[in-house]
């Protein structure tokens, strides 16, 4: 493991390996799907009550940065429609000049912390990801990148970028179960604490997943 988390040669085609042996779907932590706090589902929420979700997709970009592979995130603005203040992997709705979900993933990173499409790999997928409250269907795109890139915050949706040592997600120490307070709902799932900032939602349940990976590959140990 310690070799994988260090960015040592060979790591990017391990993780490409673990994604494609893994089995499916992922079997993640499930505390980090949120509940009603009262432990009942959110039934306004039914998938079935809602028109078909609306394709997107995200990137999770690994790159050795410091000694070890790091996790860029973004803090979005607080002044946005939707998750405004809420700590995303980079990613967006598809565009009609999108030939694949990857090529979204991209896009959207390029977009939002200037990374450069020509220095990323695609290593793989993990499981789709429905977002009830914007009704998107989430497909996360692992990728890497040789060596730490420049990142820049798009001022127009970012308000930083934070940099998450992928080593913190193997274990619990960063765990915490927590209440969440919507406007009109109180939920309550473990999520992630990191750079102080909280990680809940979909970017945990994805981050989550690359560690139940990792860790069903024997990268973990």
């Amino acid at each position: 493991m310690a070799g994988i988390l260090r960015g040592e040669a060979g790591w990017a085609d391990a993780v490409a390996d673990a994604l494609r042996a893994a089995g499916r779907p992922i079997r993640s932590a499930p505390g980090f799907l949120p509940r009603a706090d009262t432990g009942t589902s959110i039934r306004r929420y039914e998938r079935s009550s809602l028109p078909p979700p609306r394709p997107a997709s995200t990137l999770l970009a690994l790159y050795p940065a410091d000694g070890e592979l790091t996790i860029p995130l973004t803090v979005r603005h607080g002044a946005l429609r939707s998750h405004a203040g809420e700590v995303s992997l980079p990613g967006g709705a598809a565009d009609s000049a999108d030939q694949t979900r990857a090529d979204t993933a991209l896009r959207e990173a390029h977009e939002e912390i200037g990374l450069d499409p020509a220095i990323v790999r695609v290593l793989g997928t993990l499981d789709d990801i429905w977002i009830p409250v914007s009704n998107f269907e989430l497909r996360p795109f692992v990728a890497a990148v040789s060596e730490r890139p420049t990142l820049i915050a798009h001022d127009a949706e970012v308000a930083a970028i934070v940099e998450l040592p992928l080593r913190l997600l193997l274990g619990d120490e960063i765990v915490r179960e927590e209440e969440i307070q919507l406007p009109d709902l109180l939920l309550r799932a473990h999520v992630y604490r990191h750079a102080g900032v909280r990680i809940w939602g979909a970017t945990a349940r994805t981050l989550a997943m690359l560690a139940t990976v990792l860790v069903g590959a024997g990268l973990g140990e």
